[in-house]
């Protein structure tokens, strides 16, 4: 154990020294409290003994210091004094010291005091190990609840973090984003066909080819079971369009067998909507539900097509920053 003992008095300091290391520990010494506070802010101590009555800076004042240092980790203090009455032991532990020696030192007590300092250390670096691994889990915990198993992209939770964020900076500082819902044409007769784990491959390919037709801004998200959704920052309607008309000719371009449809393979359909200056009063959920009904329309349209309600094309003077360019 590496302990700081601060003692001003040549002789005891000397022998406080020779005891601490006839017990094994690596000690380094200071004559007050001032130049202890120098060493301590260099070193990295765990274990501090120090005598009250100091000049410069006494015990408890570089206790209280000490204890107001974002240390790393728990430091245990304590006071050497050859004060004996109680209101003066309380003084010093209520300054922050963990235990206290009265003077002159009896070798077996401080002998004991010192040990229990060090099992104390010993369990609190082990409860901060594990609250470290615990901390570790509960971060690992969350990006499992954000993901899909399956697919490993975000699920509806992250799906729903991430469009509050996106709509809040569009509110704020009018960057204009856009919104793909898309949905496997006739998935549940591709799964009657070729059965559930033909259909989650499928289901891995899809994601696959649009993750590839999408800038690397965009996110995808499993909205349901085939279901997903697209955001892209920064993005017009037209835009928005683009990328998905991009997106539902990767899938077409892929050519999946599926004998369960007239075409023969599998297809996507996508409805798109896009944030306007109208948006800025609502909520996202507005946005949202334009780009499920225009999926609806794509659906009702034939399937393997882009939806895309009547709206009005954001007006470009809205985002001056904005290119609105499709990739």
């Amino acid at each position: 154990m590496k302990i700081l003992i601060v003692e001003d008095d040549l002789v005891s300091r000397r022998l406080l020294q020779e005891m601490l290391e006839g017990w094994g520990h690596d000690v380094q010494c200071a004559e007050n409290g001032e130049e202890a506070w120098r060493i301590f802010r260099k070193g990295d101590f765990k274990f501090v003994i120090a005598d009250w009555m100091m000049p410069v800076m006494d015990g408890v004042e570089l206790c209280c210091k000490i204890r107001g240092k974002n240390n790393s980790g728990y430091v245990y203090f304590i006071l050497l004094t050859g004060k004996d009455k109680k209101e003066d032991l309380i003084e010093g532990l209520d300054g922050g010291a963990d235990d206290y020696v009265i003077k002159p030192l009896d070798r077996e007590e401080l002998k004991v005091r010192v040990r229990a300092g060090e099992r104390i250390l010993k369990l609190e670096k082990e409860l901060t190990g594990t609250n470290e691994e615990l901390r570790k889990l509960n971060v690992r915990l969350s990006e499992i609840c954000m993901m899909d198993p399956l697919l490993e992209i975000g699920n509806r939770r992250s799906f729903y973090y991430a469009i509050e964020k996106t709509h809040y900076n569009a509110c704020r500082y009018m960057q204009n984003y856009g919104i793909i819902m898309c949905d496997i044409d006739n998935f549940k007769a591709y799964n009657d066909t070729y059965g559930h784990m033909n259909g989650d491959k499928v289901l891995k390919r899809v994601v696959d080819a649009i993750s590839e037709a999408l800038r690397l801004s965009d996110d995808i998200y499993r909205f349901g079971g085939e279901e997903f959704v697209v955001i892209l920052p920064d993005q017009s309607l037209e835009g928005t369009r683009a990328a998905a008309e991009r997106v539902r000719d990767a899938i077409e371009s892929v050519q999946l067998e599926h004998t369960g449809v007239s075409r023969g393979i599998v297809t996507i359909s996508c409805g798109v909507a896009s944030f306007t200056d109208s948006d800025k009063t609502d909520k996202w959920e507005s946005l949202l539900n334009r780009a499920d009904k225009a999926l609806y329309i794509a659906k009702d349209e034939g399937r393997n097509r882009v939806g895309m309600l009547e709206e009005t094309i954001a007006d470009e003077s809205l985002f001056p920053e904005s290119k609105n360019q499709p990739k």
